[in-house]
């Protein structure tokens, strides 16, 4: 009986034991990116898409606040990856453009609204550099609702950090705020926000010893026509 419950302790201590986060990799044509798997949190799994990283979260509640009546609501999430030239590109970053999207509603009289917050942060790896930062903010006003009116309208917001020196290697976190608030005790008054996409777009220039591969092949293009124009009138 010992020997028994002894080896179902031990079970039970090994099926607490978390199981380990894994590293994924996405591989894209111009960068890959890796991250946590265990810590992707409301975003979901990303995609690359050209020089486009994209999450769209999904599942019940998805990504969303709601309050009926019950204060500040609040739902947020940060994702956090690292993105790298790769090595037989010869390609850089200069740029980071983050645009997300969803929709809304809300009704009633008095503090009742939904509103967007966060950061986008890039911190350049290959050399000393600074984070940079950017705050997300919507880029329009959020409205009202007519009285029992449950429709949603959309909403966008974006967050840019602006040219920088080119780097091949970065870490980039994406945090994000949703609010929906209402006054306490105050049904059938009512608000929701959701957050149904987030693209990151990521300028991509080649870099400076191909500009200059690049502009000596023109050159010699060029020479070799204008020599050929010059022989069809000897």
């Amino acid at each position: 009986m010992k020997k028994i419950t002894l080896v179902l302790a031990l079970l039970g201590s090994v099926a607490a034991v978390p199981a380990s986060a894994a590293i994924q990799t996405v591989n894209g044509s111009f960068f890959d990116i890796s991250y946590d798997d265990s810590l992707v949190g409301l975003f979901g799994t990303p995609t690359i898409v050209g020089n486009t990283i994209q999450w769209f979260p999904s599942g019940s509640p998805g990504f969303s606040a709601f309050s009926a009546g019950d204060g500040i609501e609040k739902a947020n999430s940060t994702f956090a990856l690292t993105i790298t030239a790769k090595p037989d590109s010869a390609y850089s970053f200069t740029k980071f453009d983050l645009q997300e999207s969803g929709d809304y509603s809300y009704f009633g009289s008095g503090f009742v609204g939904v509103s967007v917050a966060g950061q986008l942060r890039v911190t350049p790896l290959d050399s000393p550099s600074s984070t940079l930062t950017s705050l997300i903010s919507s880029t329009g006003t959020f409205t009202p609702n007519a009285t029992l009116d449950f429709s949603t309208k959309n909403w966008d917001a974006t967050a840019s950090t602006g040219s920088m020196a080119p780097v091949t290697a970065a870490n980039v976190s994406i945090e994000n705020l949703l609010f929906a608030y209402t006054p306490p005790g105050s049904f059938p008054t009512n608000a929701f926000i959701e957050k149904k996409e987030a693209i990151l777009h990521v300028t991509v220039v080649p870099e400076a010893q191909t500009y200059i591969m690049l502009l000596a092949g023109l050159g010699m293009i060029g020479t070799i026509a204008y020599r050929r124009r010059q022989s069809q009138f000897d």
